[in-house]
């Protein structure tokens, strides 16, 4: 049942009846005139119907009183033009007593056909006996009115002649009800959704009117507020947040976001979004609230998922294989750095592992379940590499993405940034990196807003940092900010034991992964290994190790391994040493990580963490400045 039809007299409840029997429409009678027919709406209304049906009358002060749709059946005017031209003449004296709707059918159908009438309209309970008793002392010869002057008139003797609603009328009264219900469904099913939508969000979500009440409010507003629906809606919005930016932004109808407001012990991120122009009448907004707790907490758990494509150390304290004692004593006190969140320098030759302790410290620490972010700041051009530290705005510059791009300071974010080879950056965005250690704090370029941040710093280097500084190419005060606590790892050729202990760590690494059998070592082999300066340190013992692997499966024969073939010269390194810039640097080292990855264009990439096109670049150059030997 969604339609209650209410009706002031028995006859026309039979009628509405008997049309609800034959039509299935979903709906109940009810029957009740006037303050009884709103007695009787509000029992429909609790048994859950959603649109009225009523005349004359009742059907006026349901609708006054009550908060729902009513649809008015109407009087039938033929009905009431047939009594009054059959049954009435010139002479007869006609009272017209009713609310004004059949007052204006009844007097032009009096006037077309001459007849003689007086007409009082009943507004108010309290005046509807004065107004009757004047009608009775004009001495009508009928009265024509609806239910109640009917009744009033039959009771003191007059004749009377009652304004009925004909089948036709109650049937379009219940179609138009049906229209409605119609609409009125679609409108719930959009509220509702809505509704869901609201409720759904993790913001609190107000509607405030014209004069700052709250009219309607979410799910999570409650909870934000802890406060139920029914005691929040009617206050004032003012008496939740109440800042001076607040109260500019309510009064000027101005949009107004990440505005910050203190409710009881939590801060809340406030926006404020007016829904109507100026001038309008209702000046109705929007106030969208959140937790900044846990607005960092989501943002932290966005950023965890982002890291989830790539971000992340593997490497603990148990991957660092040693025999000898300064190892012991590196990896120790490691350990214990690992336990704070201070920034560590990493100083090393090139393939010590210096990675490999920066990945363990964060895993063996408070900010493990955080990214490990890792960037080479010496395989990218310095405006680059500031897009790929700072992230950009849309638009910032020609080419950059329309959606902008967030940064490595941004994914790392409760976590280690990673900057292998410091002192290879551009001196001036050693600058802007200095800024953002001292605030804390990050500006993607392009744009004006400050992002927060709380990073950890793993830097490295291969070179001596005092003498970077002298030659300004490093800034002190970034390297005192830098060096909280470091490390130094010592070079392979200073680790007693450790060349022979690896060597045959990888062998058996890389056998077991081609799935062939370990060779024996030669006597010879280990004391190269013990003698060797090793000047590429780990990885080019590694190389060795896979060289080693491939050569016995070559021939049956036991092959001389000549110096000349297992270490290769340190030629290509010196010129990397006295290279007169930073580009022909850069393409000296890209060429010689080619060399030692035996020419392989993929493996140089993965080994310097750029792509493809950049290596083949890099080479091109090489050959430019000599550094790649004709074959």
């Amino acid at each position: 049942m969604v339609i209650a039809f209410i009706a002031p007299y028995e006859e026309i409840r039979i009628k509405a009846q008997s049309i609800i029997d034959t039509s299935n429409y979903p709906a109940k009678t009810y029957q009740g005139d006037l303050h009884q027919g709103v007695k009787a709406a509000r029992l429909a209304m609790a048994e859950g119907a959603k649109i009225i049906i009523s005349r004359g009358g009742t059907a006026r002060l349901i609708r006054r009183e009550l908060n729902i749709e009513v649809i008015e059946v109407e009087a039938s005017i033929q009905r009431t033009l047939a009594y009054v031209y059959k049954e009435t003449d010139e002479v007869t004296r006609i009272g017209i007593a009713g609310f004004e709707q059949l007052i204006n059918m009844v007097e032009p159908i009096c006037s077309t056909l001459n007849r003689t009438y007086h007409s009082v309209e009943l507004r108010e309970k309290l005046s509807f006996q004065e107004r009757m008793d004047s009608l009775v002392r004009w001495k009508p010869d009928v009265v024509i009115g609806d239910a109640i002057a009917y009744q009033w008139a039959k009771s003191n003797g007059l004749h009377a002649h009652l304004i009925e609603s004909s089948m036709e009328t109650i049937v379009g009264a219940f179609e138009r009800a049906m229209l409605v219900y119609k609409n009125l469904n679609r409108y719930i099913l959009a509220e509702q959704k809505l509704s869901t939508v609201l409720n759904c969000t993790r913001d609190g979500a107000v509607l405030v009117n014209g004069e700052g009440r709250i009219e309607e409010i979410n799910r999570q507003g409650c909870v934000i507020l802890s406060y139920p629906r029914e005691q929040i809606l009617g206050t004032q919005i003012l008496d939740f947040f109440d800042t001076p930016e607040f109260r500019r932004a309510i009064g000027k109808r101005a949009v107004a976001r990440n505005m910050i407001a203190n409710y009881r012990e939590e801060k809340l991120a406030v926006d404020h979004i007016s829904l109507t122009p100026d001038g309008a009448a209702d000046n109705a907004s929007v106030i969208l609230f959140q937790p900044v707790q846990k607005i960092q907490e989501t943002g932290n758990v966005i950023r965890k998922k982002l890291t989830e494509s790539g971000f992340y150390a593997k490497y603990t304290f148990s991957d660092i294989l040693y025999k000898c004692d300064k190892m012991k004593q590196l990896v120790t006190m490691a350990e214990r750095y690992s336990q704070t969140i201070c920034n560590v320098m990493i100083v090393g030759e090139t393939g010590t592992g210096k990675e490999l302790f920066a990945q363990s410290i964060h895993n063996a620490g408070q900010l493990s379940k955080g990214p490990f972010v890792a960037v080479n700041c010496a395989a990218l051009p310095g405006d680059l590499l500031e897009s790929e530290l700072f992230g950009y705005a849309p638009g910032a510059f020609t080419g950059a993405s329309r959606a902008g791009k967030i940064g490595l300071f941004e994914l790392a974010h409760e976590g280690t940034l990673f900057l292998d080879e410091l002192t290879e950056m551009d001196i001036f965005l050693q600058a802007k990196l200095l800024r953002a250690l001292q605030t804390g704090e990050i500006m993607r370029i392009g744009d004006n807003k400050v992002i927060p941040i709380n990073v950890r710093i793993i830097a490295t280097t291969n070179r001596n940092p005092p003498q970077e500084i002298e030659q300004r190419r490093l800034r002190a005060d970034l390297f005192y900010r830098l060096n909280v606590l470091d490390l130094t790892i010592p070079p392979l050729r200073e680790r007693d034991g450790d060349p022979e202990l690896l060597f045959s760590h990888f062998l058996i690494k890389i056998c077991k992964q081609r799935k062939i059998a370990v060779p024996h070592i030669p006597t010879r082999i280990v004391k190269q290994l013990h003698q060797h300066s090793w000047p590429g340190n780990v990885r080019e013992l590694e190389n060795l190790a896979e060289k080693f692997a491939t050569l016995p499966t070559l021939t049956e024969l036991n092959l001389p391994l000549q110096r000349s073939a297992l270490f290769p010269d340190a030629s290509e390194m010196e010129r990397e040493e006295t290279a007169s810039s930073l580009d022909e640097m850069i393409a000296a080292k890209v060429s010689r990580i080619y060399h030692m990855e035996n020419g392989n264009i993929s493996k140089t990439a993965q080994r310097l963490a750029i792509d493809r096109n950049t290596v083949k670049r890099w080479l091109e150059k090489s050959q430019k400045f000599g550094s790649v030997s004709k074959h």
